[in-house]
């Protein structure tokens, strides 16, 4: 992937380049940002820059042979480590990796939750042992095929083991010649102390609004500017959030929620069972993104009921539910409401009974907003 490629981060990019271009290539670097944000992209893109044969000021070239083997992630010196499900006979990413490459080249901002969908492993858990670590080191010990450097990716690191975590940080400890290490993590406080001391941290924050709005458009040539750039502010700079809002209908979410809370607030259990019904309908991805925009409604309820409303992102029908809503709240329910949702988004994707989980929620929510009251 090109730099070109990579949604935003324009300043990032040109520091990023600036560093191989003056020799200042560390030999381990973190790309730490929340999901959504491009930190895999950014990553495949300065390992496209660092392993092309004749890159410029810019960015890689994009045409040599590296470049045209780096756009199918099959750079013989390029080499992927990333969380899988063990099985008996296969603990290594190996056997992984044309499925990983699939999934990367046709949405390199993917996550845990999409890779794992991708391999049909939803009651699985994804992780890394030490006979990956093992895998990384046997690669890395090789000589370069081209000559150059040797790049190892390794994707959501903190999905290591202990052991697996130990053993990768003693070659971090004594890397190979001409070897780079590019950690990618969306949550970098669940890595090993030891870890994050030893590689050069690349901060990526969000992606902008008006950059996630862009993207929209494009994907999604029916949504308006207006709606673009709503949805853009809800997502908070999570790419595949806004995708996900938008592929699930804003209109079709905020009726869903809207009209669920009312019923939770008339103690209405009837009516609550079918949105539960409803609700297991929807699928994992749109259960997730309903959580998320309930999150996102509430918290601008809150910003309501403090007297903020110049922190309120909210228009037209959202805006009246806002005004009328936050009129329940206080200090007694406000954070038990957020907390339902925080707790609820966290068993689905756990994959609790999307049923049950929801009707627990509701009746949790009826008590909550009767506290408000």
């Amino acid at each position: 992937m090109q730099f070109a490629k990579v949604i935003g981060h324009a300043a990032l990019k040109a520091k990023l380049i600036g560093n191989i271009r003056e020799g200042r290539v560390a030999h381990a670097q973190l790309f730490m940002g929340p999901r959504g944000c491009g930190n895999l992209p950014l990553a495949l893109a300065y390992a496209q820059y660092l392993l092309c044969e004749a890159p410029d000021v810019a960015d890689s070239c994009g045409t040599c042979p590296s470049c045209l083997q780096m756009q199918k992630l099959e750079h013989p010196d390029l080499h992927l480590a990333f969380p899988i499900f063990f099985t008996e006979k296969v603990k290594v990413c190996e056997p992984f990796i044309p499925d990983w490459r699939a999934k990367v080249i046709a949405e390199p901002y993917t996550d845990l939750d999409h890779w794992r969908e991708s391999l049909e492993s939803e009651n699985k858990q994804l992780r890394m042992g030490v006979d990956i670590a093992q895998e990384v080191q046997r690669k890395l010990s090789l000589k370069s095929f081209r000559g150059g450097y040797k790049v190892s990716v390794i994707w959501l690191p903190e999905l290591m083991d202990v052991p697996a975590a130990n053993k990768l940080l003693k070659s971090l400890e004594e890397p190979e010649p001409n070897t780079v290490f590019l950690l990618v993590s969306n949550d970098p406080d669940q890595l090993l102390a030891t870890i994050l001391s030893r590689t050069q941290l690349v901060k990526v924050p969000a992606l902008r609004p008006g950059e996630v709005s862009e993207v929209l458009r494009s994907k999604f040539p029916e949504l308006s500017a207006e709606d673009a750039q709503m949805i853009a502010l809800r997502s908070e700079g999570d790419l595949l959030e806004a995708i996900s809002i938008a592929q699930q209908g804003e209109e079709e979410l905020f009726v869903f929620f809207r009209d669920w809370l009312r019923a939770c607030y008339g103690a209405k259990v009837a009516e609550a069972s079918e949105f539960g019904e409803q609700f297991q309908k929807m699928g994992r991805e749109n259960q997730k993104a309903l959580l998320n925009y309930g999150l996102y409604l509430i918290r601008q309820c809150v910003f309501q009921e403090q007297a903020v409303p110049e922190l309120v992102r909210a228009i037209g029908e959202e805006l009246e539910f806002v005004r009328k809503f936050s009129a329940l709240l206080s200090p007694r329910n406000a954070e038990g409401i957020r907390a339902e949702l925080e707790r609820s988004y966290v068993h689905v994707e756990r994959n609790a009974n999307p049923k049950l989980l929801f009707m627990d929620m509701s009746y949790r929510m009826m008590g909550l907003l009767r506290k408000g009251r």
